[in-house]
């Protein structure tokens, strides 16, 4: 197949990096794909463009791509994509924002030929119930794949979409990358040792994130427990007013290590954790960072909240909560002393990881999705051509 991609940011956030790892892996089972993201700043520290060629491809940058509607930018955009397209014939579209979905109808339109477009839709818990999103579900969709099973029901209940046009794919993780066999932890730069106790979160530090809810569990595990070490892997610009001052204020200060943002060594500092905490999803909807400690081999604690009880089996792999402090902090010290516990739940991340997050299997069944969408454009066209009797 000929497929063409479209990403309308250039930022590398956990949707673009979802969106790229399955062009690539559609690249390398053989199907001929291009890759459009916007163009980054001069001086972007990270970036699509950057993450492309860091993985071998070449991403098509001629096109605005702006991730918000622009009409300036999305007119131009429209014109020189629709030429793309007719020069191109590629046999699908997949979009992967709003913006690149628009401009993929608009472009598709006037191409004189039938172009299906699939579209992903990153939020676990479906897409806002908007006159924007009901137009392009109606009249500018082939297909829909959705990272959750509660966000398929949602947009079959708010939008009436046809459960057969809607699939629902697992968002992937680099097994081999996260491999708890092959990582070295880093525990040793964190003057930790092999027999402390580590909890962690990896999170943007902000204000609707938790952390006061965190940090008062933390407080009721320290009287229990006084060794625990809890890192913080993050940044925020307000990580003083809603971390730091708040620790001191209740005395856990000195058992949080505060790693700031990691790159380089991110798998490394993952990998020090004996326990994951998460409560809140950020602005990637697809818990990218739980996924990444399952397959670690890492048991997470979770929020009842949007689809993180579809990603984590209560008290197989991790465990669920309503995230009160006392009932984070009663998970924690549970965690912290059932050391066989810790290690069957990280057994069983470890195996759902391999079975549910692999790239491979996850890029065969949005293979699988693009193949039905072509079947059936073609019996469309065989039946309108058929002779009315």
């Amino acid at each position: 197949m000929k497929i063409l991609h479209l990403f309308s940011n250039w930022k590398w956030t956990g949707p673009a990096e979802h969106a790229l790892n399955t062009a690539r892996a559609l690249s390398e089972t053989g199907h001929q794909v291009t890759f459009a993201c916007a163009a980054p700043p001069p001086a972007a520290p990270e970036s699509i463009v950057a993450a492309a060629h860091e993985a071998g491809m070449v991403p098509l940058t001629a096109f605005s791509l702006n991730k918000h509607f622009n009409v300036a930018d999305n007119v131009s955009d429209i014109f020189r994509l629709r030429s793309f397209l007719r020069r191109e014939k590629f046999d699908l579209i997949h979009t992967h924002l709003s913006n690149d979905h628009f401009l993929a109808g608009a472009a598709a339109d006037k191409t004189g030929r039938r172009i299906p477009i699939i579209r992903t839709c990153y939020d676990g818990d479906g897409l806002k119930p908007r006159l924007k999103n009901r137009l392009l579900l109606k009249a500018m969709t082939d297909g829909l794949i959705t990272i959750s099973e509660q966000a398929r029901s949602q947009i079959i209940k708010t939008y009436a979409v046809p459960e057969n046009a809607l699939w629902k794919v697992h968002v992937p993780v680099d097994l081999e990358k996260f491999d708890p066999a092959a990582i070295q932890n880093n525990r040793q730069h964190y003057r930790l040792t092999d027999a402390d106790i580590v909890g962690g979160i990896v999170a943007r530090v902000q204000k609707h994130r938790r952390f006061e809810v965190l940090l008062a569990a933390l407080e009721m595990v320290v009287r229990e427990f006084p060794q625990l070490k809890f890192m913080i892997i993050g940044r925020g610009t307000h990580i003083e007013e809603i971390a730091v001052k708040p620790s001191m204020r209740l005395g856990i200060r000195p058992n949080l290590i505060f790693t700031g943002y990691k790159k380089e060594d991110y798998c490394e500092t993952v990998a020090c954790l004996n326990f994951k905490v998460f409560l809140m999803p950020g602005s990637d909807g697809a818990c990218r960072a739980v996924r990444e400690a399952m397959a670690l081999g890492i048991p997470v604690i979770a929020a009842r909240r949007g689809m993180l009880p579809e990603i984590i089996e209560n008290n197989r792999d991790g465990i669920i909560i309503d995230d009160s402090p006392e009932n984070l902090a009663d998970a924690m010290l549970r965690l912290i002393e059932n050391p066989g516990l810790r290690q069957t739940m990280g057994r069983n991340a470890r195996e759902k990881a391999r079975q549910e997050f692999d790239l491979m299997k996850q890029t065969k069944k949005v293979e699988a999705i693009y193949e039905e969408v072509l079947k059936r454009q073609t019996r469309e066209i065989n039946d309108a051509c058929l002779p009315v009797t």
